[in-house]
C-alpha cells in the first residue's frame, strides 16, 4: 500500500507522551517521532499510525475494542480484500445516493461540496466509507478509531481515492492526538454514544477545533420508538434494567453480536434534547435534527417488514456493505417522515464561538 501520510497533517499530531505538538514523519522509516521525548509511532500498513496513549488501556475500552473489532472482522474484512480503487469509486456514488436519499448526516449537514482543503477529523471511522467520501471531494481527513482492524480498514479505502489527503489513526476520541485548534471540521456518526467518557470525547472535539469550526455529530435519542418501544421493555424483559446502569443495559442488546469471540457491545448511550444542549454547553449549537426510524426497530413489526420489503421494494443498496457489511434496504418514504418525530438519530452541527462571541 502507497505511504500517503500527508506531511502537514502530521506536524498537527501531540505526543501522548510529553504532551507537546510537532510531532514529524521520518520518511526513510516510515514512522512518526516526537523530537520533545523521542518517542516513536509505529505506522501499521502504508497511511495509519498508532496512536493510542501510553497508559494502559482501561478494561472498558478493551471491551470496546474486542467487541467492536470483532464486527469489523464481520463486516469489512472480506470486503477489503478485492477492493480496488475502481469499484471503491463506484460503490462512493452509490454511498452518496443513498445517502441523499435517507437525508443522511454525511450529506444534509456535512457541506460535502464545501470540503475541498479543508481538515477533516472523523472520530471513529468505522470501514473508512464516510472519509473515503470526504476525500473524494478534496478534504484533507484524518480519521480516527480506538480499534486497530478499522483503522487499517480506513487507510485503505482512503489510500484508494486519489483526491484530497488522508491518514487513518488508532487513537482514544478522549485523548486526541493533536494540536488545539486544528481542524476545520469534526464528524462523527454514530460512534460517541459507544465511548466510555462522551463527556470528555465532546470536550476534546471542542478544543481540537478552530474558532468557527463545526462539528458535525450524529447521537442516538432517547426519545424515539427505538428506545421506548424497543430497548427499555427489553432490558425490563431480561432483567437488566436492575442490574447495570443505563448504558451498559443498552449496550448489551444494541449493534449486533459477536462472532469471533464473547464480548458484548459495552456501551450505548441515549439523549433527549436536553441533555445534548448540556452535553454541547461549550459550543454554539446551530441545529438539531431528528432521523432514523424504521418499522423494524419495532420487535412485533420487523420480520413483517423485512418480507414485505423483499416482495414490494426495489434491490437494496449495494453501498451498504460499505456501512453496515451488507447491501441495505432503506427506509420508506412514510418512515422517514416518521423519522422526525420519532427517529432514534439526532443530527448535531455546532460550531466552537470565536473570540467575542456570546
Amino acid at each position: 500500500m502507497t505511504n500517503t501520510i500527508s506531511p502537514d497533517i502530521v506536524n498537527g499530531l501531540r505526543c501522548q507522551g510529553c504532551k507537546k505538538d510537532g510531532l514529524s514523519l521520518i520518511a526513510d522509516t516510515a514512522s512518526v517521532m516526537c523530537a520533545g521525548c523521542g518517542l516513536q509511532y509505529d505506522v501499521l500498513d502504508g497511511n495509519a499510525v498508532s496512536m493510542l496513549p501510553v497508559a494502559d488501556v482501561s478494561s472498558t475500552k478493551k471491551n470496546i475494542q474486542a467487541f467492536w473489532g470483532d464486527l469489523c472482522k464481520q463486516w469489512y474484512s472480506e470486503f477489503d480484500l478485492n477492493l480496488t480503487s475502481e469499484t471503491l469509486s463506484e460503490y462512493l456514488v452509490d454511498l452518496e445516493e443513498m445517502f441523499r436519499y435517507r437525508s443522511h448526516l454525511a450529506v444534509v449537514e456535512m457541506p460535502l461540496k464545501e470540503l475541498s482543503g479543508r481538515k477533516v477529523l472523523e472520530i471513529g471511522s468505522g470501514g473508512g466509507a464516510h472519509s473515503a467520501l470526504f476525500k473524494k471531494y478534496g478534504a484533507h481527513v484524518t480519521a480516527v478509531d480506538i480499534i486497530k482492524e478499522r483503522v487499517l480498514s480506513t487507510a485503505k479505502k482512503l489510500a484508494l481515492v486519489a483526491e484530497g489527503k488522508g491518514l487513518a489513526l488508532q487513537a482514544d476520541a478522549e485523548n486526541l492526538p493533536f494540536a488545539d485548534e486544528l481542524f476545520d471540521i469534526v464528524y462523527s456518526n454514530g460512534v460517541l454514544h459507544h465511548s466510555e467518557n462522551t463527556e470528555a470525547c465532546i470536550k476534546e472535539v471542542l478544543r481540537v477545533l478552530k474558532p468557527g469550526g463545526k462539528a458535525v455529530i450524529m447521537l442516538y435519542s432517547r426519545h424515539s420508538a427505538q428506545f421506548w418501544l424497543c430497548l427499555l421493555p427489553l432490558t425490563i424483559l431480561y432483567g437488566t434494567y436492575f442490574r447495570y446502569p443505563e448504558a451498559e443495559r443498552i449496550g448489551l442488546i444494541t449493534e449486533g453480536k459477536p462472532k469471533h469471540g464473547t464480548t458484548k457491545n459495552p456501551i450505548t448511550r441515549v439523549y433527549s434534547k436536553n441533555e445534548l444542549k448540556n452535553l454541547f454547553s461549550g459550543f454554539r449549537l446551530e441545529s438539531l435534527r431528528k432521523s432514523g426510524f424504521s418499522f423494524s426497530q419495532i420487535p412485533v413489526l420487523s420480520r413483517i417488514r423485512r418480507i414485505l420489503v423483499r416482495v414490494f421494494r426495489d434491490k437494496p443498496w449495494k453501498s451498504g456493505i460499505l456501512v453496515y457489511g451488507a447491501p441495505y434496504h432503506a427506509e420508506t418514504g412514510f418512515e422517514k417522515q416518521l423519522g422526525g418525530i420519532a427517529g432514534f438519530d439526532w443530527n448535531i452541527v455546532a460550531s466552537r464561538k470565536k473570540t467575542g462571541d456570546k
